[in-house]
């Protein structure tokens, strides 16, 4: 009966030698792919966008700067501590500037947030808080 349960522990010990030795032999024979330059920045830079809101798309940047002086007078304790941005960009073959609040600690904050100047007839969307600063 010694011989049996003594057998066990072996055939035991021997499968973890065995799968451990394969397990490292598969890990050599497939190293790892270093990232390149480029894409350890674009890597980066992704984690380093903060999570904001768009609040609308205007035709010209002053028209951004005035909305934004709009919103601060009419919502100055919803906006309160917010920073301001734009962010030009082509849409249906028109040039575009959008407006960016935040930052947000995340796009949770930043979905709450939406929702509750949706209720005050904002548009709103979750955006990365990048651009111009205004």
């Amino acid at each position: 009966m010694h011989f049996s349960i003594f057998s066990k522990y072996l055939l035991i010990a021997i499968s973890l030698t065995v799968l451990t030795a394969c397990m490292m032999s598969q890990e050599h024979s497939q190293p790892e792919q270093p990232f390149t330059h480029s894409q350890s920045a674009a890597i980066a830079a992704a984690k380093a966008v903060e999570p904001g809101v768009q609040l609308g798309l205007y035709l010209t940047p002053t028209k951004v700067s005035h909305r934004v002086l709009e919103l601060k007078r009419d919502y100055p304790d919803v906006l309160h501590g917010l920073d301001f941005r734009f962010k030009k960009r082509e849409h249906k073959g028109v040039t575009v500037y959008g407006l960016r609040a935040g930052p947000f600690t995340n796009y949770t904050q930043a979905t709450a947030f939406c929702e509750i100047v949706k209720k005050l007839g904002q548009t709103c969307v979750t955006a990365p808080f990048v651009g111009q600063v205004l």
